[in-house]
Order: structure tokens, then sequence, then C-alpha cells
């Protein structure tokens, strides 16, 4: 805990007053005394103008008037790999509040809780980036302005990409290839269907079809075991595909895919094309295959959050905004023509 003014005195075995005037330069002061004061200041990190900041801090916020302290708190799912999705974001992020003399204050796997630095409103504003499981337990919204990172959440700014037509652009792809029997796999959230509902449309318009049967949406498959275990429930021992390509909600359940069609005996490209979406793959993964995707331009995501944020925080009474980034499409490894043509 910061020492405060009643501490110094007590330590020096003078009155607080005395150390008050010391530091603030009044006069009435012994000049030795006051070299004793000022020392054992500087000794314990104590300093006058930071003191005063908090104290004036401190009432505002019991007034109702938050302070701008040029800080924003960004709540992620994990940055834990600089160059994974999370921490290509928060790097975006760190790039564009040092541009704007911002400091990004990063905190993880909040699970829906708010942490105590905004919920003391200790920062301007948050930058939140949900998965689907913080999205449905999302808890309380912050007491102050804040930007959402992909998911749409009512009354509340927004950066995203344009999931329609990246996933539009990876089915027209396919098609292009000679698939014609496509499947989906994904978590069942609003920005999961916006992606099917370009897959479906870019199948439509070439003759092909995404048919109910072969779409598997399920809450919270965002991990390894609960979406081996969907593919285990939708293509058993891969004897029988019921398509010839399948697309991934993300380019991580896309490299999942891969392993479980190959743990059982079948190629890819050769037996079954598959993609994905975002265009960033986790270190961790055995295998760096480039996946055929729709890639985010996540630093780009990062930076516009902030921008953002920090258009709102000038423009308070302003109607709600939605930014909204392209995808670029990468032609992988893990997509061809359907053996047999």
């Amino acid at each position: 805990m910061a020492i405060t003014q009643k501490d110094l005195a007590r330590q020096l075995g003078v009155a607080q007053v005395t150390v008050s005037r010391a530091l603030r330069q009044d006069r009435g002061v012994n000049e030795s005394l006051r070299r004793r004061i000022l020392n054992a200041a500087e000794r314990h990190g104590y300093s006058l103008d930071s003191s005063n900041l908090e104290a004036r801090r401190l009432r505002s916020r019991a007034g109702g008037i938050h302070v701008k302290t040029n800080v924003i708190c960004a709540i992620v799912i994990t940055d834990d790999d600089p160059a994974g999705f999370g921490g290509r974001i928060v790097k975006g992020m760190n790039d564009e509040g040092a541009a704007l003399g911002t400091e990004i204050v990063t905190c993880t796997r909040c699970r829906g809780k708010l942490p105590l630095i905004v919920a003391r409103q200790q920062v301007d504003g948050v930058i939140r980036l949900l998965g689907d499981v913080e999205l449905t337990n999302a808890g309380d919204r912050p007491v102050m302005p804040w930007v959402s990172v992909l998911y749409e959440v009512p009354q509340v700014d927004l950066v995203t990409v344009d999931n329609f037509h990246g996933a539009d652009q990876v089915g027209q792809h396919l098609c292009r290839l000679g698939h014609r029997r496509i499947g989906f796999i994904g978590p069942d959230t609003d920005l999961c269907r916006e992606r099917l509902a370009g897959l479906r449309a870019a199948a439509a318009q070439a003759g092909a079809t995404v048919p109910d049967e072969c779409v598997r949406l399920r809450r919270y498959v965002a991990s390894e075991e609960p979406t081996r275990q969907l593919l285990t429930e939708f293509l058993g021992d891969c004897a029988t595909l019921p398509f010839t390509a399948l697309v991934a909600y993300n380019d991580y359940m896309a490299d999942i895919a891969l392993h479980y069609v190959r743990d059982h005996g079948r190629s890819v490209p050769g037996d079954l094309s598959l993609a994905g979406f975002d265009g960033v793959l986790p270190s961790r993964l055995r295998e760096q295959a480039i996946i055929t995707t729709a890639a985010i331009p996540l630093e780009e995501l990062g930076r516009s959050a902030v921008r953002l944020l920090s258009w709102r925080l000038q423009s308070p009474e302003a109607p709600r905004r939605k930014v909204v980034l392209e995808t670029a499409f990468v032609a992988g490894d893990t997509s061809g023509p359907p053996r047999g043509g």
C-alpha cells in the first residue's frame, strides 16, 4: 500500500501538518527538518503530485465525475500466443494506443466478471472480445464507454469483419473446384450463422448446396474435445463422407477436423477438402498446414477498436457506430477438386 503523509509524520515523530508544509515548500519549517522529510518521502516513493491526483480522483468518483486516465482496459479471451488470435489483436491495440498516447491494460479469462479496474472506473473505457462462453455469461456491462470486437451487442459500438462476404469467397473457391455438396460445423451463435449464410449464398449461385443434414451447430465447441465429439457424431469412422468439402467456423476447428479425418485413414484434400475462417493458427498445433480460409486483419481489428473507443470518448452522445473490415481469401493446402472430378 502506498505511504501517506500521516505515515511519514509517524515515522519522523512530527505533526502531519509539518510534513504537508515541508512537501509544499511552505515557510516556517526548519531547513534541516525539511530535508529529513523530503529524503524520507523520496526513500518511500511518496509523491505529492500523485497523492493530490489520486485524492482528486477519489473526490470526483464520489461525486459521480469520471477523471480521465488515458488508460483503456482490453478484456480478451487469451493473449498467450503472440502469433495467435488474441495476441495479434492485442498487438494492434497496443500499437494504436502508443500512437494515441493511451496505455492498454489487458485482462484475460474474466468469465463475464468485470476487472476491478473497470468496476472502480479507473480506466476511460473498455474494449471487449467475447468468446462463445463469455458472450452468454457476459454479466454486468461496464459502467463506461466500451467497444465490442466481432460480436454484436445491442447499443454498443462494434468493430467486426464482413463474415458473410468472407464465407462467400470460401464457398466460391470450393464451388470452382467442383464441389457440389458442402458441409459446415461451428458454434450455435449469430456470428457463426452469418458465415454459414455466406457459404450457402455462394453454393446456391454455383448450383451447389449446403443441406441441413450436412450442418452441425453446437454451443461451446471452441476447444478441441467438444469439436472432436461433434466430428465423431457427424462423421463417425469417415467410411462414408456425406460431402466432398467441409467448412469450419474457424481455422482452429478446421485443423481439428483435418487431423480427425487423417486419423481415420482419409486424405485431405484428396478425400475431403477443408476450409476455415480467421487466417491464424496457434503455435501449439501439431502441424502448420496452410488452411484454405478467409483471413481476418487481426492487428487492424485491434487498432480500429482503439480508434473507435477514442472517438466514443470524445463523442459520448453520438449514435452507435459499427466498423466493418474486409477479410482476405487464402487458398491453402487443404482444398482441391473432389475425387473423380
